[in-house]
Parts: C-alpha cells; sequence; structure tokens
C-alpha cells in the first residue's frame, strides 16, 4: 500500500482528485463476464474528460448479480488494466461481514487505493451494528474505507450525520459517498464530519454548492459518478470544465458548464433518481453508443425499454452528445 494506517485519512485528502467514474461489467451474449470487454472498457474509462480514477464494483457494475469468486476476477482484471493509473476505489460491499472482509482483502492486494462499504443492505439494520460492521471491517484491512449515504430506497439504510460522527472516529475511514439528494442533508453532514473525512457529493450540483458554500469542507474529488461516461465528449467535454473551472474558483464558467451537464442528466438520470433508483442498465445502454462493451444483464435486471432508448437517443442528438453527430470519444 501507499499509506500506513495512520497515514490513511490524509493521504486520500491529499492524493485523491477529479471524478473517480463508475465502471460496468461487460457480458458475454451467454451472459458470462467478457473479460477482453472489460480491459478495453478500463481503457475507455481512463481517456475520459476529466476522470482521474475508477470506481470498481459500483452499482452501475452489477456487483450484486455475481458470485465472490466473479467479483474477484472483475476488481483484479479492471485493476490489471488500469495499471496504477489514477486513482482506485473498490466496492467490497456484502450482507455478510466476513465476505466484506474476504473482498476487502482481496481488493488491498491487488492495489487498490480505497474500498467502498455500503452499510450492509438487506435485513433488520440499526445504528449500533452498522457501526459495528465498519469496526469490524476496519480491524481486519489497513485499506483507506469509503462509506455510501443515501436515502435511495435501493439500499434502504441511511446514514445519519450523527451515525457517521461515530464512524468517521474510526482510525481508517476516510471518506464518505453522500448521496442523499437533499442540500439540507449534504451540508448537515459536511458540517458534521468534513473536518474529519472527507465528504463527497457524486452529483455536480451538489459539488457547485459544497465548493461555493463550504469550500473548506469540500474535498477535490468525486466519487462514484456515472455522468462523465455519456454528458460529454472530447470535442464537448462538460465534466473535464465544470471540475477545473469549480476547482479553480471560476464560479462563472462553472455554472455554464454544469447547465450543460443539468440539460442531459435531468432527463437520462435524475428523473430515475426522483424515483429512488438507478437506471443502471440504460446507462450501460447509452454506454455502447460510445463504443464501450456492454452485452446482457442477469436477471433480475432487465434492459431497458425501447421507448427508454429512443427518448435516450433524441436527448444526446439534442446536446450534440451523440458520437455519430459529436464525434467519438477520446479513446476510439
Amino acid at each position: 500500500m501507499k499509506y500506513s494506517r495512520s497515514e490513511a485519512k490524509n493521504w486520500v485528502k491529499d492524493n485523491f482528485v477529479g471524478y473517480s467514474v463508475t465502471t460496468t461489467t461487460a457480458l458475454t451474449p451467454e451472459g458470462e463476464i467478457d473479460f477482453d470487454g472489460l480491459r478495453s472498457n478500463t481503457e475507455k474509462f481512463l481517456a475520459l474528460p476529466g476522470v482521474k480514477g475508477l470506481y470498481v464494483g459500483s452499482l452501475y457494475q452489477e456487483f450484486w448479480t455475481q458470485t465472490l469468486d466473479e467479483r474477484k476476477a472483475v476488481t483484479e482484471t479492471i485493476l490489471g488494466a488500469q495499471n496504477g493509473r489514477g486513482q482506485s476505489i473498490v466496492n467490497i460491499t456484502h450482507t455478510s461481514i466476513k465476505d466484506s472482509i474476504d473482498l476487502a482483502k482481496h481488493a488491498q492486494a491487488n492495489g487498490a487505493d480505497m474500498i467502498m462499504c455500503w452499510p450492509p443492505y438487506y435485513g433488520p439494520r440499526n445504528d449500533h451494528g452498522v457501526l459495528n460492521f465498519y469496526k469490524r471491517l476496519a480491524d481486519s484491512v489497513d485499506i483507506a474505507i469509503a462509506t455510501y449515504t443515501t436515502t435511495l430506497h435501493e439500499l434502504g439504510f441511511y446514514i445519519s450525520p450523527d451515525l457517521m460522527d461515530k464512524i468517521a472516529e474510526i482510525e481508517t475511514v476516510a471518506a464518505a459517498k453522500e448521496a442523499s439528494l437533499s442540500l439540507d442533508k449534504y451540508s448537515a453532514m459536511a458540517l458534521a464530519v468534513g473536518d474529519r473525512i472527507q465528504v463527497s457529493a457524486p452529483l455536480e450540483e451538489y459539488y457547485f454548492f459544497g465548493k461555493t458554500a463550504m469550500p473548506h469542507l469540500t474535498p477535490r474529488f468525486i466519487i462514484g459518478s456515472s455522468r462523465p461516461l455519456y454528458m460529454q465528449t472530447a470535442t464537448r467535454p462538460n465534466c473535464q470544465e465544470f471540475f477545473d473551472a469549480i476547482d479553480g474558483g471560476d464560479v462563472a464558467t462553472a455554472g455554464e458548464k454544469l447547465t450543460a451537464i443539468l440539460r442531459v442528466a435531468n432527463e437520462l438520470h435524475s428523473r430515475y433518481l426522483a424515483k429512488g433508483v438507478h437506471h443502471l442498465t440504460l446507462m450501460k445502454y447509452i454506454s455502447t453508443l460510445y463504443g464501450f462493451a456492454g452485452g446482457p444483464v442477469r436477471p433480475p435486471l432487465v434492459q431497458p425499454t425501447e421507448e427508454e432508448k429512443t427518448h435516450a437517443r433524441a436527448v444526446l442528438a439534442a446536446n450534440g452528445l451523440l458520437p455519430d453527430q459529436a464525434g467519438a470519444i477520446a479513446a476510439q
């Protein structure tokens, strides 16, 4: 590892920057892991404007449809292809503490810079049990830990600022992905623990608020955003230009670029978040329009409808983002 346990918090604060973009799992027509597709996609992810690292095993990776061995193989393949280029986060979330620890040790051994651990996503849970879950995990590995707090019903457990205050005291907990979709909750979280861990909002509109209202409590990175995959191109690098502008204090330019992002996000991303879910299969389909390997999805997931696909293409076309009209992304 690049740091010791005692250095975890400061190392993440000092070294993470820009977007750590979500990754997807390419599947063969038979529904098996497409490892060549994973390696090809990794190159394309890293070439996206503004992307400084990868978030492996996110919701968009369909991780809960995979066996433990498959999850490990996906991690090994992507981190191997990344080969130390930029920062890396690996999701080790599981309902079993033993399996989470197993995945965490595997991620640490394969060179990840940080692990992501959600609260266990099924069964009876309370603050005391979730806190103990994180303590057990931190006692078992030395790698920095990011937590995930959201009000989306996909997960069904919200880490409140009061609970995060206790979790933030754990030596190796270094960050929190705050996805409550509420400025009140986001600002309360930053005020509660932002002086000890990095509270990262994955959506640009919240990051914009954080950098302008609470710059001393807002990190220089965005954990786990899917938007750089399909809300920009090499010729219209909206996400990169947004981040560079707000990071450099150019609020006017950042606002202009945020507007361009939101024109697409409100139609293809936020409208589904408002229903409490990520439409990850729609995003996976859209990524194939940009040359990424995709393939089918495993049950119980289903492909987007033809109406949703048509709508997505129309939104991208209206904003000059379809590859055949705006040019291929940098990696193509």
